[in-house]
């Protein structure tokens, strides 16, 4: 009967935790809630473009008639302002919170430069470095986008001209606004301002601690579950039966 019941027993212990569900299964049934970030992932973060369109209509807006419309690639800087001082801002806040206010500083300064290259210096250059070329172009392949002087040796507006340079400067920008980006980030950030801030692969990364994630958590514990179930397994089967 001793021996029936300690069968019993063993049955039932592998039955128990033979149930367990896989760590790939228990994952996707509990998947760890990334937080939204609304400047990024939200259209709030097409703000940002503000300035290139202003920058690209340039060319129309400065042949309006109307005061207010003359303005308006002035005023698209102020909504792209706006953008990257709260997208500074909330670098500030949650570095602040993870790593202390010495490295929030560091981070949020190299934001700050990051986003003054990528939307407001490249951008600029690049739209009005693309409209040059087009406006070169025009001159000579293109005569009724050709700019004329007058006699006073005044431009003669030419609205057709403005429209086409505005479309150059926006295919432009599209076509190397990624290059631009990419050159930002890859060397002048990392091989540049970020090494005179202080910032590196090593000081970037947070301090290395036992848990970084809730998700490690939940592999550790799982980890941690397995290895004492499988001593047990171990022990209670090289552990002899008596009668």
């Amino acid at each position: 009967m001793a021996i029936e019941a300690l069968k019993t027993s063993n049955s039932a212990y592998h039955t128990t935790f033979g149930a367990r569900t896989p760590k790939g299964r228990h994952r996707a049934e509990k998947p760890i809630q990334k937080e939204r970030d609304i400047l990024h992932d939200t259209p709030l973060r097409y703000t940002g473009y503000c300035d290139d369109i202003g920058a690209a209509i340039r060319t129309i807006c400065c042949n309006s008639k109307n005061a207010f419309i003359r303005k308006l690639p002035v005023l698209s800087f102020i909504p792209v302002g706006l953008y990257i001082g709260a997208d500074v801002t909330n670098q500030y806040r949650k570095t602040k919170e993870a790593e202390g206010k010495e490295m929030a500083k560091k981070k949020s300064a190299s934001q700050a430069i990051f986003q003054g290259l990528t939307s407001l210096l490249f951008p600029i250059g690049i739209v009005a470095a693309g409209q040059k070329v087009a406006g070169k172009a025009f001159d000579k392949f293109v005569p009724s986008l050709k700019q004329e002087f007058g006699t006073d040796g005044k431009k003669i507006v030419n609205h057709n001209r403005g429209a086409a340079l505005a479309v150059a400067g926006v295919a432009t920008l599209i076509a190397v606004s990624k290059i631009a980006d990419k050159f930002a980030e890859k060397f002048l950030m990392e091989r540049i301002f970020n090494p005179l801030l202080g910032l590196n692969k090593t000081s970037e990364s947070k301090t290395p601690t036992l848990y970084d994630t809730e998700e490690d958590k939940i592999t550790a514990l799982e980890e941690e579950q397995e290895k004492s179930v499988s001593v047990a397994e171990n022990n209670f089967e090289d552990k002899p039966i008596t009668n």
